[in-house]
């Protein structure tokens, strides 16, 4: 008998805790519905669009920009533009013009008089009341493409030549005044490792701001080859010997170490090679000759001379 009192007991209580809460969520409704029809003051930023451009012509600005409108109307009406990304278009054929800037001197007019706002909305305030629209002249420029890369081979492979891009150049269109400062337009960074096969791969452009490619990527393309280093003794020359003079070099011949490809390595002889001594270049307080390497086969990718200075023997000829 007791249980069954206290169950009764616990189930009138829980049904007026759901009256209270019932009356109380209806009259914070109502206290709500009631803010909402009264008039309420607001600050709305609205992003400024310029249209209506000569198709030569575009905006220069890196950010956009925003006016802050001061409305008063009703808060039903105010919900529907809280909540919102807010633009607003200005045809830039009716401002001020100058050889760079597009200016508007706003009135509280130019809102009251569109339809940007509804007839229950009052036009209070505008910041800031002047707005410049920089432009330029559009333009278009040809520009080669820079491959950049940090590439790392493995033992015994590397590359006889750069990498190249395909398209090798391209398009972009932007400001005139942009495009006067650019001559070159670069990759992202491209990072490989243990290279040992060709290479073939999408990357993307580094393209400045407000510029429009013809292209974002190109195709990156490298061959790749089992490398070797050689070594030759090659005759050195000696040139420009002031005249009535002989001269004795020692030695008469330099290592020259090169690093070629398997493919190319048995082609290569000591012919292909030309190490001289200019006398224009000789200074006459160090007594000895320095070596230069003229010339090398395409097909080697870097050498050098093991020997870098060279005694000599000058004599004046007998009339």
């Amino acid at each position: 008998m007791n249980q069954f009192k206290n169950i009764l007991i616990k189930g009138v209580q829980i049904k007026r805790l759901n009256v209270f809460v019932l009356f109380f969520v209806m009259a914070l409704t109502i206290s709500v519905l009631a803010k909402f029809s009264d008039r309420v003051t607001q600050t709305l930023s609205l992003e400024l669009v310029p249209v209506q451009l000569n198709p030569t012509e575009l905006i220069t600005d890196s950010q956009p920009q925003f006016m802050d409108v001061t409305v008063e109307t009703d808060g039903y009406d105010m919900l529907k533009y809280a909540f919102q990304h807010l633009t607003y278009k200005i045809d830039v054929t009716t401002l001020d013009k100058s050889n760079s800037t597009y200016t508007w001197t706003a009135d509280l007019k130019d809102f009251k008089g569109s339809d940007f706002f509804d007839e229950s909305f009052e036009i209070i305030a505008l910041s800031p009341k002047v707005v410049r629209f920089n432009y330029d002249t559009q333009s278009q420029k040809r520009v080669p493409v820079t491959v950049v890369a940090r590439t790392q081979f493995s033992v015994g492979y590397d590359m006889l030549n750069p990498l190249t891009s395909r398209p090798d150049s391209i398009t972009i269109v932007g400001a005139k005044t942009s495009l006067d400062t650019i001559d070159r337009i670069s990759t992202l960074n491209i990072e490989m490792t243990a290279v040992k096969s060709d290479i073939n791969q999408s990357v993307e452009l580094r393209i400045p701001p407000n510029l429009k490619p013809s292209s974002n990527v190109v195709q990156v393309f490298g061959t790749v080859e089992k490398f070797t280093e050689g070594k030759l003794n090659v005759p050195v020359s000696v040139v420009n010997l002031p005249e009535g003079f002989t001269v004795s070099i020692f030695p008469k011949e330099i290592p020259v170490v090169y690093y070629t490809n398997l493919r190319t390595y048995d082609s290569i002889t000591a012919t292909d090679f030309k190490v001289v001594c200019d006398f224009n270049n000789f200074n006459i307080d160090s007594k000895v000759l320095v070596p230069t390497l003229a010339s090398h086969p395409k097909s080697i990718k870097n050498a050098s001379l093991e020997i870098n200075k060279l005694e000599f023997v000058m004599t004046k000829k007998n009339d």
